[in-house]
């Protein structure tokens, strides 16, 4: 990968307008909030970029990976392995009523999943899943540790076998649906190739990742928490992405970073520590955004680091 795969910096300031001005705008527009539902703005991101990707006549970085990981000939069987288990973890132990209020209420979210799930299966498909299961470790790990975190001090009152049926929905509806939505338009279009990302980039782009949460009005109680909170997850994720080479390492981040947080919903929680904890969340999240940082820092402008 080179240079030659990036957007312009005109094209790259044109969507991140496009991003910004689509999440403030779409979700006051009553007929979007009613026709296309909650995920209507992550889609437009995604199509955002699409647009953008194809235009400039880019590859969309679905299948990329580390250096010799891309197969000859796709193996497809594959491919259909990743949809039949996502179609196994929606509707396992009684989420088929979750992804049938999905389909019901949030047309969008429908729509990115079919097509996360494609997408998904062409990227297994085309690249040896060994190469990467290193860094699907790292992005687990840094995923799960401030949610770990959180969860301790929240203590919330839920059913262990409740939780890990929500789990597993939100992780394969939000890994999916990520993978084609802020994945490709923040990492993949904004960032550029993987293995040219530098820490200037990384952070500017997350912070156009957390205006884009903060101007939407479902973040409204809290723009500046959301703005700080979101970059520094963004800048993780797009460490995730600039060390291992791979969408999919960061849209598996993105993923197991929201399926905690949603599988609890409003489950009662020790009362007067919503602040401590996030903080604590906040603070393992500002660590892990210096420690992977420092990686890509290593690493310079070659090709993905190990974790030797």
């Amino acid at each position: 990968m080179s240079s030659s795969l990036d957007l312009s910096w005109r094209a790259r300031l044109a969507l991140a307008l496009a991003l910004v001005i689509t999440a403030a705008g779409l979700p006051r527009l009553a007929v979007v909030r009613q026709l296309a539902g909650g995920t209507a703005v992550p889609l437009a991101a995604g199509v955002c970029a699409l647009v953008a990707l194809l235009a400039a006549r880019l590859p969309l970085g679905f299948a990329w990976g580390p250096a010799g990981s891309q197969r000859a000939v796709p193996e497809v069987a594959r491919g259909f392995a990743v949809g039949a288990a996502c179609a196994a973890a929606l509707i396992w132990q009684g989420n088929d009523a979750l992804l049938a209020r999905l389909w019901r209420d949030d047309r969008a979210a429908s729509l990115a999943l079919l097509a996360g799930v494609a997408a998904w299966g062409g990227a297994v498909a085309a690249t040896r899943q060994r190469a990467l299961l290193r860094w699907y470790a790292v992005a687990a790990a840094a995923a799960l540790l401030p949610a770990i975190l959180l969860i301790a001090v929240l203590r919330p009152a839920v059913p262990a076998s409740g939780f890990a049926a929500a789990f597993v929905f939100f992780l394969a509806a939000d890994t999916t649906v990520a993978f084609v939505t802020e994945e490709l338009a923040f990492r993949r279009a904004l960032v550029g190739p993987p293995d040219s990302a530098g820490l200037g980039t990384l952070a500017l782009t997350a912070f156009v990742f957390g205006l884009w949460h903060a101007v939407q009005p479902g973040y409204g109680a809290a723009p500046l928490g959301t703005l700080l909170g979101t970059a520094l997850g963004g800048f993780v994720a797009g460490c995730v992405y600039a060390l291992s080479g791979s969408l999919t390492a960061a849209a598996l981040y993105h993923g197991l970073h929201n399926a905690p947080l949603k599988a609890l919903g409003d489950a009662p929680i020790v009362t007067g520590r919503g602040g401590l904890a996030s903080g604590v969340a906040l603070a393992g999240t500002a660590a892990l955004a210096v420690a992977l940082g420092w990686m890509v820092w290593r690493r310079g402008g070659r090709d993905p680091a190990g974790l030797s």
